[in-house]
């Protein structure tokens, strides 16, 4: 995290003294991302903030809160909320999937990634760039879209080149995966990457019930 926060301190600086007296707001990230050719967005308070657990997502004019940690769902409809609901998220990673050691680098969304292949049983099923730093502060949004993977049913892994549907989690066992990518088939990018992003009020609410 002293990443992220070193991040933060020319934001803090710019501030100056019109900071003095303020109390400062929960950090946020905002990710946006394509996965399986469906635009996503995600919102969720940095490890440690005070700020509810939650990942607020948003994805081709549907919304749901989601609780990484208990996989309760709640869908937000027009003129209200649909009762919560517990999802059991995809499996966090399949048998016999490997990442080979790093290789070069490139950027991503302003984000740096180290070339990797991604092996099934031996058989080269991917390729992927991975940002290692960024392991920690985004396991929130690998841990919801394990669970949106299970309720949204273009978001599900597909069997591509003679491999098994890969769950999301195991393309992120290094790090965050910027890329992800099959024979000329792009599975998952990064489109953009904030870690000081205004968290909205529903993050800052009353806990999702369980029942």
């Amino acid at each position: 995290m002293k990443t992220v926060r070193r991040a933060l301190l020319p934001l803090l600086a710019a501030c100056g003294g019109a900071c003095v007296g303020i109390a400062p707001s929960p950090a946020g990230v905002l990710l946006e991302a394509r996965l399986e050719g469906i635009d996503l967005r995600l919102e969720f308070a940095l490890p440690g903030e005070p700020a509810k657990p939650y990942v607020l997502a948003t994805l081709q004019g549907r919304s749901f809160v989601l609780d990484p940690e208990t996989g309760i769902v709640r869908d937000r409809l027009e003129g209200g909320e649909a009762p919560p609901r517990r999802v059991e998220p995809a499996a966090d990673r399949l048998d016999g999937v490997r990442l080979s050691a790093p290789g070069g680098g490139a950027m991503v969304a302003g984000q740096l990634g180290f070339y990797h292949l991604l092996f099934h049983e031996g058989r080269i099923c991917g390729e992927l760039l991975v940002s290692p730093w960024m392991a920690e502060p985004l396991r929130p949004a690998v841990r919801a879209l394990t669970l949106l993977e299970r309720i949204e049913p273009r978001l599900r892994p597909r069997e591509r080149h003679g491999c098994p549907p890969l769950p999301f989690a195991s393309w992120a066992q290094k790090g965050w995966p910027l890329l992800m990518s099959g024979r000329e088939v792009t599975i998952f990018r990064t489109e953009r990457i904030r870690f000081d992003h205004p968290l909205p009020p529903l993050l800052a609410g009353e806990a999702i019930p369980s029942r």
